[in-house]
């Protein structure tokens, strides 16, 4: 029988990643797990210390079966700056549609960005189009993998 995932844990754990966390599914479970890279220099170098057990395992697990686990979408892949630049260009007030596009310029725009959302009164349409645009990436990508998945999600 084929594992069937819940795209809510998908979106879930690519949200979490960061350049020191990367999250898998493991195929034989549906298993949704994050690694970090300390748990994978502890695992190639064969050294727990400091490791949460269940972290090195997964680590040792990911290194030694690659075909068994498949990374999630990665921020690049992901690319919530496009999805800012979207939802910015879609603001119906031409002010609050140029005020938006511009706080995506230079160093610090996510900050800005979000600063900005909520100085328009715009934040909570933000929020809903991030979590959508999240899910549609994480569908996306079941559907690539060939991996069964719910087709709703509780946020979107």
């Amino acid at each position: 029988m084929a594992i069937r995932v819940r795209l809510s844990e998908i979106v879930d754990a690519m949200e979490m990643q960061s350049d020191e966390m990367t999250a898998y599914l493991h195929r034989p479970t549906g298993r949704i797990l994050a690694v970090s890279t300390d748990a994978f220099q502890a695992a190639e170098g064969d050294d727990d210390e400091g490791v949460e057990p269940e972290e090195f395992a997964d680590a040792r697990g990911v290194l030694a079966g690659p075909g068994e686990y498949l990374a999630l979408p990665d921020r690049l892949e992901i690319d919530e700056y496009r999805m800012m630049e979207r939802f910015a260009a879609g603001l119906d007030d031409p002010r609050g549609r140029d005020v938006a596009l511009a706080a995506l310029r230079g160093a610090g725009a996510f900050r800005r960005f979000k600063d900005t959302m909520h100085a328009l009164g715009v934040a909570s349409a933000w929020y809903a189009y991030r979590d959508s645009a999240y899910v549609e990436v994480a569908r996306a990508w079941c559907e690539s993998n060939d991996i069964e998945h719910d087709s709703s999600h509780a946020d979107a």
